[in-house]
């Protein structure tokens, strides 16, 4: 037997490692696990803005005692047009892990964590462990998908319910006769997703109609069909309410002005989808191909997707609710588009060096996209004062009966409801620190001797006042609140060790 050459060697052991590692769970185990320290890294970097005060408020953060009750009554009156899946999950949630902020922030990392093992299964289920191993990494290195690990909202539940109704829904066209153990599954996942956001609707449809259109009519399709049923007989209750709501969300003039145009809302989701780089197209144009030959994988992906984005763009078309910020709603077609990707991968010649060759450009596609395009863009809280932040900075510098003031365009923790003091509370109160942060917005309303006279008010008795502002965010404020404090104040410390953030020290008596 001839004997190999040392390259020939070297490359046949790099290919036996090649599959070792996509054929051993502790691939992906590696994937799951490197997200969640990434998460739990950054849980606490960025402000919660009004969106995750919202989630907070709703779910009983600020009235626990309240229970399952109060979180309905809450979306009842207060939401119309959200469904209340998430906001039960977060409730009892917060109920046996902790209310704090920082482990509410915890649940969209978990279901973010879900998700991609979930897109493992499903990628190993209909094309294989490598096609798996691949679906989780791509899923994990989705730039715009990665943002939503940390705002308390509901999008990475969104992603992983959708996830579980693919699963069960191939998993039982799959099975020889639909039996329980297939049909209860599908009908309790359809009905969690249904429960997660209004667009679920978008995915329903698609792979209704991909059932009824594709699908052999054979007694497992009535089967399926009457488990999704089912699932839409527990979905009537919340639908008049939707309805109420649906008149609320669409009914906003300013909303409808910055609402994307159906060519700009379809580029926004391809190109979120495919961290901005659409040299990604050629493996869909393979994939098609692969629908062309009738491979019934690739059509079903390619109908439900093609339908699922042509939902939002005829619901956008006629209410004009997307805007830039609100492409988030559609972060469940991104795994419909990386299994697609995955298909025209299987199209290509078998070559390990290949494979990797496109993996490792999609995982610097998305951290090149992450540098340049920044998460302010679609989460607010990212371009908000972090008080949380200070808190941490100022911790032993704070003594009891101080007063931390200043102003924000960005900051809505201070609404004059006490629905949203809580969190404030949260980080000061145990300092004995009194919180008022003002917002632009109502400052802007109010002439400069009002605003003078209002922190004449705040300062009352106080011996040290912390200010605090946005160096960006000066505007007219920074004169008004200077002049009010060099009045009664000396200014004893200046600290910028927070960016873009001034923080200054003043105190009545000597600072000596």
């Amino acid at each position: 037997m001839k004997a190999l050459r040392p390259t020939e060697q070297h490359l046949r052991s790099m290919v036996k490692r090649y599959d070792r590692l996509v054929n051993s769970w502790l691939t992906v185990a590696a994937i799951l696990f490197l997200v969640f320290a990434i998460a739990v890294r950054l849980l606490d970097d960025y402000p919660i803005y009004v969106d995750g005060l919202f989630s907070m408020a709703t779910a009983g953060y600020f009235d626990q005692a309240a229970g399952i009750d109060g979180v309905l009554d809450r979306l009842t009156v207060k939401s119309q047009q959200h469904v209340p899946g998430y906001f039960l999950v977060l409730h009892v949630w917060g109920k046996l892990v902790n209310w704090s902020p920082p482990a509410l922030k915890l649940l969209s990392v978990f279901f973010g964590i879900t998700s991609l093992a979930l897109i493992y299964r499903l990628g190993r289920s209909l094309m294989g462990r490598e096609a798996g191993v691949f679906a989780a990494l791509m899923l994990a290195s989705v730039a715009f998908y990665n943002i939503w690990y940390l705002p308390i909202r509901m999008y990475t539940m969104f992603v992983a319910t959708a996830l579980l109704l693919l699963w069960f829904y191939f998993r039982a066209l799959r099975s020889r006769q639909a039996t329980r153990t297939e049909l209860v599954p599908l009908c309790l996942a359809c009905i969690l997703f249904a429960y997660t956001h209004i667009f679920s609707l978008a995915m329903l449809c698609a792979i209704g109609a991909y059932h009824v259109l594709f699908v052999a009519k054979t007694r497992k399709w009535f089967l399926i069909s009457g488990a999704f049923l089912v699932a839409g007989l527990a979905y009537l209750p919340w639908l008049g309410i939707l309805i109420q709501g649906a008149a609320y969300a669409t009914g906003r003039a300013e909303q409808a002005i910055s609402a994307l145009s159906s060519l700009d809302l379809l580029w926004a989701i391809t190109s979120l989808g495919m961290n901005a780089s659409h040299l990604f197209l050629l493996l869909f144009a393979l994939a098609a191909a692969r629908a062309v030959k009738r491979e019934r994988t690739a059509i079903a992906l390619w109908v439900i997707l093609l339908l699922t984005i042509a939902f939002y763009v005829i619901v956008n078309y006629q209410l004009r609710v997307i805007d830039f910020p609100r492409t988030r709603y559609a972060v469940i077609v991104f795994p419909l588009m990386i299994l697609l990707m995955l298909k025209g991968l299987e199209a290509l010649p078998r070559k390990k060096l290949l494979l990797l060759g496109i993996l490792v450009f999609w995982l610097a596609s998305g951290w090149l996209f992450q540098r340049r395009v920044g998460a302010g863009q679609f989460v607010r809280s990212y371009n908000t004062l972090p008080i949380h932040l200070v808190e941490r900075h100022l911790a032993d510098d704070f003594w009891e009966g101080d007063l931390l003031t200043g102003w924000s365009d960005g900051l809505n923790l201070y609404f004059e409801s006490v629905v949203y003091s809580g969190v404030a509370d949260y980080y000061f109160a145990k300092h004995g620190v009194v919180v008022a942060i003002e917002h632009t917005y109502e400052l802007g309303r109010s002439e400069d001797d009002s605003i003078a006279a209002m922190l004449r008010g705040q300062l009352g008795s106080h011996e040290r006042v912390w200010l605090v502002y946005e160096l960006d965010k000066t505007e007219r404020y920074e004169t008004l609140w200077q002049d009010a404090l060099h009045s009664q104040f000396e200014r004893c410390r200046r600290d910028d060790a927070i960016p873009n953030l001034s923080i200054a020290l003043y105190q009545r008596s000597s600072c000596d």
